[in-house]
């Protein structure tokens, strides 16, 4: 009994080896210097096809994991060209695609898991559909999709042009969310690119303007309606992240964006607004719709006083003249309202316009 106990491991690793066939790829298939023979594209077909086949179809939840490591162990590989990268990553997703798509969301979100370390844009392009609530009527998979959009960006092999893309997608997909979480991971994503090392400031910018322009669709939308809304908790947890973000910036980079984000978080205070009665009488709205208030402040006068400096000369400190939170906790309508009338007459007229 001793013995078996101590051996146990050791065959349970042998065992995964030689799961799925060919247990590993030839070193100089996945650092080939060049596009792959034909002989070399078998030899990727033959190792993707048993695990590929065991998330497809196993209802064993361990030959599953073990399918799914063997397939992103290759596209981990340190000594992977761009060669192999490209012919592993169309045939992965040959395979894995359909199954991402599948209304098996276990098997779907394995499926993404291995598709996220291809590494390549016809991979992330799968992850990014899997984002769009009129392409993907699952929610999880969408929040799945975006958080994978997110962490790949880190290691994304695509030209930096291709992350404006990225990022306009994304944006279109949560500006027509409904579901808080997935947005709240959309435009994270869509913001990623900007912690790459030696990312292009016009790229940033790029990204940037693109999550102030969902955060601007989402607001608009929300704002049609009158019943405490949802996504103000995403917004409330974004709007801390553009604040982190904001502060590490330089004015010329905070005023690249000024001019799409103040009009948004306007947006924001509009639907606020909009909501005050249904959003005071939720328990558990109310909290949300208060930080995202105080966070639209904190943020309008940060990049008001770069866009506008003379405007502050001599004024108290931020920190004592704010006005939203405090109205928003005390339910003074009257002077909320006033004020956000006043940032949106600020934000409606030069330098935003």
């Amino acid at each position: 009994m001793k013995l078996r106990s101590l051996l146990a491991p050791v065959l349970a690793a042998a065992l995964a080896a030689t799961a799925f066939g060919q247990a590993s790829l030839d070193k100089s298939i996945i650092a080939a210097g060049a596009a792959l023979t034909e002989p070399q594209k078998a030899a990727v077909g033959s190792f993707i096809d048993a695990p590929a086949e065991a998330i497809r179809s196993s209802d064993r939840t361990g030959e599953v994991e073990s399918a799914r490591q063997t397939l992103i162990t290759p596209a981990r590989d340190p000594s992977a060209t761009t060669a192999f990268r490209r012919a592993y990553s169309a045939a992965v997703l040959a395979e894995l695609a359909p199954v991402a798509k599948g209304r098996d969301l276990r098997r779907a979100i394995v499926a993404m898991q291995v598709i996220r370390f291809l590494r390549t844009q016809e991979a992330v392009d799968a992850l990014v559909e899997r984002t769009s609530p009129s392409a993907e009527p699952d929610a999880g998979k969408r929040i799945a999709a975006a958080t994978l959009v997110a962490d790949s960006c880190e290691d994304l092999e695509v030209a930096n042009a291709a992350f404006d893309s990225i990022a306009r997608r994304l944006r279109d997909h949560a500006t027509a969310e409904t579901d808080w979480i997935a947005l709240q991971q959309k435009l994270s994503a869509i913001a990623a690119p900007v912690k790459r090392r030696d990312f292009p400031a016009d790229n940033a910018r790029n990204v940037r303007r693109a999550q102030a322009e969902a955060i601007a669709g989402v607001a608009k939308a929300m704002r049609a309606g009158t019943a405490a809304d949802g996504r103000m908790q995403a917004m409330q947890r974004a709007l801390i992240g553009v604040r982190n973000d904001l502060l590490t910036l330089g004015q010329s980079d905070r005023s690249a964006v000024a001019k799409t984000l103040a009009p948004a978080l306007s947006e924001l205070l509009a639907a606020t607004l909009a909501q005050w009665d249904s959003a005071h009488a939720n328990a558990s709205m109310n909290a949300s719709y208060e930080a995202v208030a105080n966070s639209c402040e904190v943020l309008l006068r940060l990049l008001d006083r770069g866009e506008r400096p003379q405007a502050y000369a001599g004024t108290a400190p931020d920190g004592d003249s704010r006005v939203l939170g405090s109205a928003w906790a005390s339910k003074d309508k009257a002077r909320f309202e006033a004020e956000a009338k006043r940032w949106a007459g600020i934000v409606a007229a030069a330098p935003y316009k």
